[in-house]
């Protein structure tokens, strides 16, 4: 289905933990509430490539009672997001670019936080969560390559020319290849670099704005 059936000339997909965030909100949420050993065990069998991301955020969740959501949200409302975010959406406005917020974290979060600037997106697209059971389980429509959150399965149902994109990740890795323009930080940046895949370093917000300004 087609999310959106308008055509755009440019559009801008970002990130959000990590990116928009000053820090790893699903990771630093995992890390605070999950057994330490689990985290620990499943994280280096990620890295041996024995599970993929999807499995293990699916495995560690599926071990945090419904009832610790509000300390998860409690966390969130702590970590600051990155300089420039306004700034940038207004910019963003000025210049007729859309923007999409695509994220592999959980949908009560992302949407609490980025709340103060729902009118300034197009469309955010995030990790469902369920908390009616015992435990929390994750629920995603768009699953799969072992990510939670396939982010150009997101891209593909926008109608646009031009993309540009801004993540910080590995799990953005996919979505910087399917964009003309990519702004990349932190490991990202290492895998974007070692594989000789050209983009624009980035700190704050302020830079992605001014860089998209100056290149019209």
């Amino acid at each position: 289905m087609i999310v959106s059936k308008t055509h755009y000339d440019k559009i801008l997909f970002l990130d959000f933990d990590g990116t928009i965030t000053a820090e790893e909100t699903l990771e630093g949420s995992m890390r605070r509430i999950i057994e330490p050993e689990i985290y620990r065990e499943k994280s280096e069998e990620m890295l041996a490539g024995r599970l993929t991301l999807a499995e293990v955020l699916h495995l560690g969740f599926s071990t945090i009672s419904s009832a610790r959501l509000a300390d998860i949200l409690d966390y969130v409302r702590s970590v600051p997001i990155r300089p420039g975010f306004s700034e940038l959406l207004d910019a963003m406005s000025d210049l007729n670019i859309p923007v999409v917020v695509i994220s592999g974290g959980l949908q009560p979060y992302v949407d609490e936080k980025l709340a103060p600037y729902r009118d300034k997106l197009l469309a955010m697209h995030s990790v469902g969560l369920d908390c009616s059971g015992q435990f929390m389980r994750l629920i995603s429509d768009y699953e799969g390559n072992g990510e939670v959150m396939q982010k150009t399965l997101i891209m593909a149902q926008y109608d646009y020319r031009y993309a540009i994109c801004a993540g910080d990740s590995y799990t953005d890795i996919n979505m910087a290849k399917s964009s003309q323009t990519v702004f990349a930080r932190d490991k990202l940046a290492d895998m974007l670099g070692s594989q000789g895949i050209p983009f624009i370093s980035w700190e704050d917000f302020y830079d992605i704005r001014d860089s998209i300004f100056n290149s019209r």
